[in-house]
């Protein structure tokens, strides 16, 4: 074996470990490039799965296959790969894995034959509903490009794929409000009359003025929502969740605020944010995140940005968060029922995978940490183990 090769031999054992720098990263890939020797690299994956009891229900030759015809991404940290590449990573007891998926491509990822999976459910679509002053409901999903309408003076219009209201301020008394509503396996961007910017996740919804008045921007969400504010110092921004309420100037943040978990979640990425909660209120600067439960506000002072964000640019990340957790995610974006066959597993996960895969392709991802699902219909139940 020539020199490089076993340079090449001990930097896949770094990168299936999860323990590779940077520059490490940087240089597997060149060698990769320069000497992927398939043969070599298929006898280096099978012995390292085979040692870690990993093989089960994984096809190693696809995911050498990724491997081998993946451009070389430019390594500077683990988030750039990762954006770059949208690599699919989970880190479970001190290992991280790798699958690199392309989002234009056609090849599935790792796709295996997996008795368990009586079929395959293919991942959220942008679509939503909005309803108008008068109770109209309009399905953006299939209206498309050949919405457009006027309400008070305000024009109302969607080109692909995107909503926008555009008009002159409105007065107090003549404010008319529109309702978008995501279902689960949604996703829809909406420009507000100001020019803010709103993304709206899955079983989401937010109620607005179509046009705001000259002292205020008001609008009340539900589900997860990405802000990016247009600055406006006469007219502050201020976003609303039942007794909550988060006041802005122009800023980019993210608000999470599923009934069906324990608490919301404010993450600021630009500008700054004063979250209230009854009496309580905190004011947030870039890079932190308020949670808030009951009439407490806790603010993290490092917030993982990425986690936070990464719906928004077609990603699912996540850092040392629950089994639970990552389900709740799955079954809104998917639009699946999650059951669990006993006891819920104690498992937690860092790393994510593109939300553009298919179910099936996610659960292979999953069961390298021998967590295993069955999967019938729109139903998706995790085994006991």
């Amino acid at each position: 074996m020539t020199d490089q090769l076993k340079r090449l031999q001990y930097l896949f054992g770094k990168y299936a470990s999860g323990e590779a720098s940077a520059a490490e990263l940087q240089e597997f890939w060149q060698l990769v490039a320069t000497h992927g020797e398939t043969g070599f690299l298929s006898d280096q994956m099978q012995e390292w799965w085979q040692q870690e009891d990993l093989s089960a229900g994984v096809d190693g030759q696809k995911t050498l296959q990724r491997i081998l015809a993946k451009p070389q991404p430019k390594v500077r940290r683990l988030q750039p790969l990762w954006a770059a590449a949208a690599a699919a990573i989970l880190l479970l007891g001190g290992a991280v894995f790798y699958f690199l998926h392309q989002q234009k491509t056609a090849m599935p990822l790792a796709k295996v034959v997996n008795a368990s999976y009586k079929n395959d459910v293919m991942p959220g679509v942008t679509g939503a509903t909005l309803t108008l002053a008068d109770g109209t409901v309009v399905p953006l999903d299939s209206a498309g490009s050949q919405l457009s309408l006027v309400q008070g003076s305000t024009q109302v219009s969607a080109v692909n794929g995107t909503i926008a209201y555009s008009g002159a301020v409105t007065s107090p008394e003549k404010i008319i409000y529109n309702t978008l509503t995501t279902r689960r396996g949604q996703q829809y961007p909406l420009r507000l009359s100001d020019g803010s910017l709103v993304i709206l996740d899955a079983g989401s919804s937010i109620t607005y003025p179509v046009g705001f008045p000259a002292d205020r921007r008001e609008v009340q969400v539900h589900g997860q929502a990405w802000f990016e504010i247009t600055a406006d110092a006469a007219r502050p921004f201020t976003v609303k969740n039942d007794e909550i309420s988060i006041a802005v100037l122009g800023t980019s943040f993210n608000v999470k605020a599923y009934e069906e978990e324990s608490g919301l979640e404010v993450t600021l990425v630009a500008g700054s944010v004063r979250v209230s909660n009854g009496s309580s209120n905190k004011v947030l600067m870039p890079g932190q995140q308020a949670v808030l439960s009951g009439n407490d506000i806790k603010v993290n002072a490092n917030a993982a940005i990425s986690e936070a964000t990464a719906w928004k640019d077609g990603n699912f990340e996540y850092k040392s968060r629950s089994l639970t957790h990552v389900m709740q995610d799955v079954a809104r974006w998917y639009d699946i029922e999650i059951v669990y066959d006993g006891a819920k597993p104690t498992d937690t996960f860092t790393g994510g995978f593109s939300r553009s895969i298919t179910l099936t392709e996610l659960l292979t991802i999953l069961e390298m940490s021998r967590i295993h699902f069955k999967l019938e219909g729109r139903k998706l139940t995790v085994l006991s183990r």
